[in-house]
């Protein structure tokens, strides 16, 4: 797959696990799927890597090469934005959180604390700020 997240997935408000690993996604994640408040596992790393072979959803093909920093054939991978600000604190069932390997920044809200059945969080290789806040090592 490759392009963007379809705000549409945000309707599927019983869906307890999203699985979009290795991909050719990029943009932002859509409001919407923050809104998912059964969703237990989202898993979202490596959209990006280095000449991969996507399919369209026509079922053509796209041969997309990508190093980090680089845009070619007009396709720019890797999420980005801000998943552990507040938004993502309302999804309230969220066990696995992998996001690794993309290209998320800001800083880790506070609030992602209210998560409580939280068991696993994977984001390493993104543009975070360093800071853990408190409420987290609690």
């Amino acid at each position: 797959l490759y392009g963007t997240i379809p705000p549409e997935l945000g309707n599927l408000t019983v869906l307890r696990f999203l699985g979009l690993a290795q991909n050719a996604l990029s943009g932002f994640i859509p409001d919407s799927m923050f809104s998912l408040e059964l969703l237990e596992y989202l898993d979202l790393p490596y959209q990006f890597g280095n000449d991969w072979i996507c399919l369209r959803s026509d079922g053509g093909i796209v041969d997309v090469q990508y190093s980090q920093g680089d845009v070619l054939n007009g396709v720019n991978m890797g999420l980005r934005g801000m998943i552990l600000g507040d938004k993502v604190a309302a999804m309230k069932n969220l066990r696995t959180l992998s996001i690794s390997y993309n290209e998320f920044s800001g800083s880790i809200s506070p609030q992602i604390s209210n998560l409580v059945q939280l068991e696993n969080l994977y984001a390493r290789l993104n543009s975070f700020e360093l800071s853990i806040p408190d409420e987290i090592t609690e």
